[in-house]
């Protein structure tokens, strides 16, 4: 069963029915590197911030349920902007570069540490450092969605709200955007648009069609210390996740002759969601395919100047989520070991590319 829920990770499309989630897992770096898959940049004026990743005690984020657990603090690997830039219009930006977001939920805690005029926030669908949404916290003690257009920033026609914003405590935001539709929360509290005490907050959302969609990231002002922990996106794929991954190994591993990945759409009925030509999309699998996925074995077949390997793909769970078949390009003297130990490569990346993602089902 689980293996066919996995199905909507490798090819479901955009239904509106089924999400994935991505998770920002910062604890895969190591303690001073920037995260992977980001791209820092700038508003303004100055040099793009360099964005690292420490280690460092966090209080969970749902309130403990003994009182004597109040204090309860875990280490977690947080994400920190380094600049010492003091320009009026320096604003840094850290864009996750891998993915086109249109409908989406990003959530993430942040905390304000210090600053000159210290301002946190999160960037939506931006079209590049110059172009996008920004939802900003201030330790003045206020929240504020508004446009940067053509690298202005519209903030005198922005909706926000006064509300504190104390330094050196973690905070959760999440941004709902939906169509031409925005709505944040501060913790579990619709904030922006504000809501009249007492009146219905099921259809009120700000309304604006500046963009469509676009990349999402991290955003902070000036010299701004500030930390991002636990973010993650809840969003439908425009394209199924496989066709993603496969081009990703086809550039990256340009002598591979062939590429599938096999997934099961029914119970013990796999298919190919994933080919490098795409001419094979939708086929049924073998007997050898299900074979691998049912119970996690290996085959291997040497056919003249070529060998084809077919092994199981995990989830972060380690269950066989799929089957993956590599055709390789052989050379004098390779052995089977050899074979497996090239297709492992391959598998490996592709593993690591799921254990971001989780099914969310309706």
């Amino acid at each position: 069963m689980r293996t066919f829920c996995l199905w909507w990770i490798f090819a479901g499309l955009a239904t509106g029915a089924w999400a994935v989630q991505l998770n920002f897992d910062f604890g895969k770096e190591k303690p001073g590197q920037s995260p992977h898959g980001f791209l820092s940049l700038v508003t303004g004026q100055g040099k793009p911030a360099q964005w690292i990743v420490q280690e460092e005690l966090v209080p969970p984020a749902l309130a403990p349920l003994l009182p004597q657990a109040s204090n309860t603090m875990a280490k977690h690997s947080v994400l920190i902007p380094q600049s010492s830039d003091m320009h009026e219009d320096h604003s840094s930006v850290l864009l996750f570069t891998n993915e086109t977001f249109f409908d989406f939920v990003f959530t993430t805690r942040f905390k304000i540490s210090g600053g000159s005029d210290p301002m946190v926030g999160v960037v939506l669908r931006a079209q590049d450092e110059n172009n996008y949404y920004v939802v900003r916290a201030s330790a003045q003690g206020n929240l504020l969605w508004y446009r940067v257009v053509q690298g202005k920033s519209y903030e005198m026609m922005g909706i926000g709200v006064k509300i504190p914003i104390p330094t050196n405590v973690w905070q959760e935001l999440r941004i709902d955007c939906s169509g031409s539709k925005t709505r944040c929360f501060l913790g579990d509290k619709l904030v922006i648009p504000p809501a009249k005490p007492g009146s219905p907050t099921n259809d009120l959302a700000i309304n604006d069609t500046t963009f469509s969609s676009g990349r999402i990231g991290f955003w902070c002002e000036g010299d701004t210390q500030c930390a991002f922990a636990e973010a993650n996106v809840q969003y439908t794929p425009k394209v199924p996740f496989a066709e993603v991954v496969v081009a990703e190994i086809k550039k990256k591993y340009p002598r591979l002759l062939a590429l599938k990945i096999y997934a099961n759409k029914a119970p013990d009925s796999p298919v190919v969601v994933g080919d490098f030509d795409r001419f094979g999309l939708g086929a049924a699998g073998s007997k050898y395919e299900e074979d691998v996925i049912q119970r996690g074995v290996t085959y291997y077949l040497k056919d003249g100047k070529a060998v084809e390997v077919t092994m199981p793909l995990h989830d972060r769970n380690g269950d066989v989520a799929a089957a993956l078949k590599t055709r390789m390009e052989s050379f004098r003297g390779e052995t089977r070991d050899t074979a497996l130990m090239r297709a492992t490569v391959i598998k490996k990346a592709i593993e690591q590319r799921m254990a971001n993602y989780e099914i969310i089902t309706p």
